[in-house]
């Protein structure tokens, strides 16, 4: 592993994923109410708009929509069942990293605006 460059990819790439994590909660902040992580494991926790509270529907939505644009993620973990858990592999490149944020991002606007949904 460290030999192979797979610590200082996943330290590269673990940036680059929070990063754009982190943008993501800047741009959706009445539904993303944290980001979490180290390295290539991070979660992105989803909230009832402009609240605290789990919203595990959310998270099930922004799982499943991801899941049909080709982006495969772990069903949501933690506290509601609200965590979208994203862990790519270690040897994922930057590109990659970007397409999977640039999928999450679509796979949350649509699930914001599904029907009876309040907009994030």
């Amino acid at each position: 592993m460290v030999e192979g460059g797979l610590v200082e990819n996943a330290r590269r790439m673990g940036e680059l994923l929070l990063d754009g994590l982190a943008g993501l909660r800047a741009r959706y902040p009445r539904v993303v109410g944290a980001v979490h992580g180290r390295g290539l494991v991070a979660g992105l926790h989803l909230v009832h708009p402009g609240g605290k509270e789990p919203d595990g529907d959310l998270a099930f939505a922004v799982v499943e929509k991801s899941f049909q644009k080709g982006l495969l993620l772990f069903a949501p973990v933690g506290f509601g069942g609200a965590t979208v858990k994203v862990a790519p592999p270690l040897t994922i490149a930057a590109d990659a990293v970007r397409e999977g944020l640039a999928v999450l991002e679509e796979a949350i606007a649509e699930a914001m605006a599904s029907p009876g949904r309040a907009r994030g």
